[in-house]
């Protein structure tokens, strides 16, 4: 029997479906392997990790410890100090976790490939989690073409594999939502991490001074133009008490509250599901569990947001390989309506710098970049409004493109993601459709300050900013 068949025999067997793993080369087993070696690098927790548990299922049928290897790479793509500490966070816990549950764990830190490779000389097999972006996919395949082990590669921050619910890039969340629908139930479980294998902790090996954050982090020279968030903490123990705090606090009135600055209705989830500290699976599920409680229009809406907007993302990204390409990246009728307005004379412009500075005319636009730069992120509502004033107030529509991507990967904590590149490319009318034509937008969706004064007061919403930036007065008031 061959690598290939034997791994796929032992998953099908535990559980896991064609489109939860693809086996990324064609190397062997290695007998003389010391243990199954885990990458850990997008899915960073212990529960209902499919990657982890599709480890230790072959750790368990092929009686080798298991170990997981994690590395911090210093010059990731954008990446920042801000970045880092909350990564960190995560893998400290992680650390107590895997100690306690006799798993190896193996801390590196500079390119993840070459670390990575030096691991698997002493692995049986090599099994990782699934990158949906150029950096990381091409991580991924390179690393397959180095080695000679059998590298399986497993989808587990989604709820429905991307390649199970379409075979094709999908127009919109509608065309979608229908696909997801007849899938979604089955695939709402919690993998668990079956606990007899051999104990794999005489190989762990932390840097030696892993313990202490600030001294780590400073070592690895990381860029600290942002300022440090405070109040925000990463690891998976941290977002289950922000889901908690969300289903009994905010959920009830999602689905009237969501939108509205003033009452910060948000689950603020989105750091942890970035760096996986938390899956999707468990949040849906948490939330379900209080059904009887919440509103089931409460529930519907949540589920759109976590499940069919969010997984919209990851299809766009695995299967448009120009989704960070302006404006390759948009539908026909987005790109030729924007090429046509593209000249269009604009009543204000802005550089990138009075914008990232948040000193424009607005009051609300210099909430909303000062919440990113001060919060590490804008509410999502406002966000929206953000991104549509930058394509207003630039020079050109790949101007607009370029900063709005430029401020969002360096503030925002769950920047340098599916969801970041698809939200930003919606600005400009991805996932979305035409309408009517007005000046500089063309039939690219409008919105405008008079829209948000009727809708919200704002009058919480700038107040809490001006309380996160330690401000009395906002820009533009």
């Amino acid at each position: 029997m061959s690598a290939g068949e034997m791994i796929k025999n032992e998953l099908k067997e535990e559980g896991f479906s064609r489109y939860d793993y693809e086996i990324l080369n064609d190397g062997l087993l290695q007998d003389e392997g010391d243990f199954i070696l885990y990458w850990m690098q997008s899915a960073q927790r212990y529960s209902d990790n499919k990657a982890l548990a599709a480890a230790a299922h072959m750790a368990r049928a092929l009686d080798k410890p298991l170990v997981v290897g994690f590395v911090f790479m210093p010059d990731y793509p954008e990446g920042n100090f801000r970045h880092y500490s909350f990564m960190y966070d995560g893998i400290s816990e992680l650390s107590d976790i895997f100690a306690d549950n006799d798993i190896g764990f193996i801390i590196r830190k500079g390119n993840p490939v070459e670390e990575m490779e030096k691991l698997a000389d002493n692995a049986f097999l090599v099994i990782c989690d699934t990158g949906y972006l150029k950096p990381a996919r091409s991580w991924r395949d390179e690393l397959a073409e180095r080695l000679k082990v059998a590298l399986v590669e497993i989808s587990t921050n989604v709820v429905v594999p991307v390649r199970a619910a379409s075979d094709k890039e999908e127009y919109a969340a509608y065309t979608l939502r229908k696909k997801l629908s007849p899938l979604t139930e089955e695939h709402l479980k919690l993998w668990k991490i079956p606990g007899d294998f051999p104990p794999g902790t005489s190989f762990t090996d932390l840097p030696a001074n892993f313990t202490e954050k600030e001294e780590f982090l400073q070592e690895l020279e990381l860029s600290s133009e942002t300022p440090k968030l405070t109040g925000i903490k990463g690891g998976s123990s941290e977002a289950r008490k922000i889901l908690n705090d969300f289903i009994e606090d905010k959920l009830p009135d999602y689905h009237q509250d969501r939108n509205d600055p003033d009452f910060n209705c948000q689950s603020e989830l989105s750091p942890y599901l970035h760096f996986g500290q938390i899956s999707p699976r468990e949040i849906a599920i948490k939330a379900e569990q209080a059904e009887g409680k919440i509103a089931e229009a409460a529930l519907e809406e949540f589920r759109e947001e976590l499940i069919v907007r969010r997984e919209l993302s990851f299809n766009f990204v695995h299967y448009n390989r120009q989704y960070d390409n302006f404006p390759d990246l948009l539908p026909e009728w987005a790109r030729k309506t924007l090429k046509e307005h593209s000249r269009d004379k604009r009543e204000y412009i802005y550089g990138r710098q009075e914008l990232e500075t948040a000193s424009t005319h607005d009051i609300y636009w210099n909430a909303a970049q000062l919440e990113l730069i001060h919060g590490g992120k804008i509410h999502n509502y406002l966000r929206m409004y953000w991104g549509k004033k930058i394509l207003e107030w630039t020079e050109n529509p790949e101007k607009a493109y370029s900063i709005s991507l430029y401020l969002n990967n360096k503030y925002a904590l769950d920047g340098r993601d599916p969801n970041s590149y698809a939200g930003i490319a919606w600005i400009f009318g991805k996932h979305d459709r035409a309408w009517q034509e007005r000046k500089i937008y063309g039939k690219i969706r409008y919105m405008n300050r008079n829209g948000l004064e009727r809708k919200f007061s704002l009058d919480s919403y700038t107040d809490r900013i001006k309380n996160l930036a330690g401000i009395s007065d906002l820009p533009g008031e």
